[in-house]
């Protein structure tokens, strides 16, 4: 079976603070290679109902920037007691980093060990500057390209990406499922004859099946909404039962993961 690296997603904060560091954690257990940490924003234009929800309940409980932050630095003094090697990217939208001073926000992200940024909404020449800034600074800013894109706009993103591009499998919002099928395989094929990084493929991932349909396709995999609405499901029998503690979330993320990758 060939080898296909898994890149999990988590908000910070949902649905707390400590169940998400110990959900992230689980999912770097289970062989994520690369792990989205997204800071919620009140208006989330890419994602689906699932993460949307999340970055509500976040921003209720008091979320903002600098925790996310600490919650960047507490997760990789983690993953360092425990030799796990998991890649962390800032998932966010631009109003964040505005808000927040773009400098100061790429400046933070390097010194708490961040490896990239994902942000939809600052495309390349729309981007104030975002992705010379990161690159000068150190960080992997990853372009995203969508099935509207035109391939010589193709080209142009994934020069600029980071290591690798973020291929939207499918136009519309997060969450729903995708179909791997003979429309995808040569909507990639086009991505592929204009792009020289390598593939990520996210939008509507969500299970083992989909994930073994694109070895050998894709060299990285994208789940998002699956492992919030997971997350959610967790924590809201914690909430009728009182049962399960930090360390049980991460062993269940754990599983869960490992059964996407079928491990």
């Amino acid at each position: 079976m060939e080898k296909i690296a898994l890149m999990g997603h988590i908000v910070a904060g949902f649905p707390s603070f400590e169940e998400s560091l110990e959900a992230a954690f689980g999912i770097a257990q289970g062989g994520a290679e690369l792990l989205e940490v997204q800071f919620p924003f009140s208006d989330p234009n890419a994602d689906g109902i699932a993460i949307a929800n999340a970055c509500e309940i976040s921003l209720a409980k008091g979320f903002n920037t600098d925790l996310g932050f600490e919650f960047i630095a507490q997760l990789q003094r983690k993953f360092a007691q425990n030799g796990i090697t998991t890649r962390l990217l800032i998932m966010t939208y631009g109003n964040i980093l505005f808000c927040y001073g773009l400098e100061k926000f790429l400046q933070k992200a390097k010194d708490c060990g961040v490896y990239g940024l994902i942000v939809p909404d600052l495309s390349l020449n729309h981007d104030e500057k975002l992705f010379s800034k990161a690159r000068k600074v150190g960080l992997e800013n990853i372009a995203l390209i969508a099935p509207q894109t035109k391939p010589k706009r193709m080209e142009k993103l994934s020069n600029a990406s980071g290591s690798f591009v973020y291929v939207v499998a499918r136009n519309g919002i997060t969450g729903d499922t995708t179909k791997i099928d003979e429309s995808l395989m040569k909507y990639l094929k086009v991505v592929k004859k204009h792009c020289q990084k390598p593939i990520a493929l996210g939008f509507g991932i969500q299970s083992k099946a989909q994930i073994d349909a694109l070895r050998g396709i894709v060299p990285i995999a994208i789940v998002g909404s699956a492992f919030v609405r997971y997350i959610g499901e967790i924590s809201r029998k914690t909430d009728e039962k009182g049962e399960t503690t930090l360390n049980e979330i991460a062993d269940k993320l754990c599983a869960f993961t490992k059964g996407l990758l079928g491990d």
